[in-house]
């Protein structure tokens, strides 16, 4: 009997330790929890619902995303079913329909704020009061500027010096505002639309804030740190045929990535995304790429470095944001390694384009 119940206890332990072993976390990201808003930032309450259900009923470890940041930057181990939850925007529903949700779930909750809708007290904005409650039962609010502006975009008259300087400036406001209010400084800030450039990312990291994108896949130990990936969460990017998928993901065992700025010059139209493989990777070849949902991509293993690829989309890219991701199958574990790259194009005569 004493080395059956030792046999179980060591059988728990390892079972335990190989829980807590992994070296990346999947982060999701909301905007509006509702049936009222657009599409293409939503989920509905039922949506939403279904997926806080998945989590719990398949024993995923829901953890807050600044405890998530920490063990990646120190090394520590996280667990193999990670997640963290996160909203962008602060929109009245993260406080109607997420709070009592991950509430009931007791489920930790970053919310990142752009500070100016709520210091204007907009309607479709939460409120200072009421995220003085949320930050009560396990939600932390973070820097997503303050004015919510296209942070890559520079006016023609603008100065480069200028330019930083006003980018430097909406988002000290927005830390300003959040340390004001909750009485914490963020140490995380997301880009608004998910865009940035080299140069904005110097910025966030120059104040000491770990950022955070819209390009989808895991965070892991080897990521960058100015701008780190989240899956998006709305409209068919939130089906639950999808979804498990997305949870069980694991980086794509890459030493590297290029380009590393998402802004392309203005004569590139095609350009091709560079993955550097591990050595031992046996399968690489079995990799596959989509440019904006299209498989129509052209793959060129190179020499050197060994094992590099370059992935081109066949079509060209949109005026605006556009997305190469990349899946590759993983031993035979039934999971797929994931890295996502974000375009960003401007119009031909080198001006911005305008949102629809």
């Amino acid at each position: 009997m004493r080395d059956s119940v030792r046999r179980l206890l060591s059988a728990l332990a390892l079972a335990s330790a190989n829980a807590w072993s992994a070296d990346h976390c999947v982060i999701l990201q909301y905007h509006h929890v509702s049936e009222d808003t657009p599409g293409i930032t939503s989920v509905t309450p039922e949506q939403f619902q279904q997926h806080l259900d998945y989590l719990l009923i398949n024993d995923y470890v829901v953890l807050p995303l600044q405890e998530v940041v920490g063990a990646l930057q120190t090394g520590a181990n996280l667990p193999d079913k990670c997640v963290a939850l996160t909203i962008d925007d602060a929109y009245i529903s993260a406080y109607t329909e997420a709070f009592p949700r991950v509430v009931r779930y007791g489920y930790p909750l970053t919310v990142f704020v752009s500070t100016e809708s709520v210091d204007d007290g907009l309607d479709a904005f939460m409120t200072w009061d009421q995220m003085r409650e949320m930050q009560t039962r396990r939600v932390r609010f973070e820097n997503h500027s303050h004015s919510h502006s296209h942070l890559v975009r520079r006016a023609n008259d603008e100065s480069t010096e200028d330019w930083e300087q006003r980018l430097a400036a909406d988002i000290q406001t927005a830390e300003n505002r959040i340390g004001q209010e909750l009485g914490r400084s963020p140490t995380l800030f997301a880009y608004p639309y998910g865009e940035y450039n080299q140069a904005v990312k110097q910025i966030v990291s120059s104040m000491g804030l770990v950022g955070f994108g819209q390009q989808s896949g895991p965070v892991w130990r080897q990521a960058d740190f100015t701008a780190l990936p989240r899956f998006p969460m709305a409209s068919i990017y939130a089906s639950m045929r999808t979804f498990p998928g997305k949870l069980e993901s694991l980086p794509l065992p890459i030493t590297g990535a290029f380009p590393d700025d998402p802004v392309v010059p203005l004569d590139e139209w095609r350009p091709g995304l560079t993955l550097i493989f591990k050595p031992g990777v046996a399968n690489a070849q079995q990799l596959t790429c989509f440019l904006n949902g299209s498989p129509e991509v052209h793959y060129q293993w190179l020499d050197q470095p060994a094992g590099a690829v370059v992935a081109t989309g066949k079509g060209r890219l949109n005026v605006g944001r556009n997305r190469t991701n990349c899946t590759l199958p993983i031993g035979d574990t039934g999971r797929f390694g994931w890295y996502s790259h974000n375009w960003i194009r401007r119009q031909a005569d080198g001006s911005w384009y305008r949102e629809p």
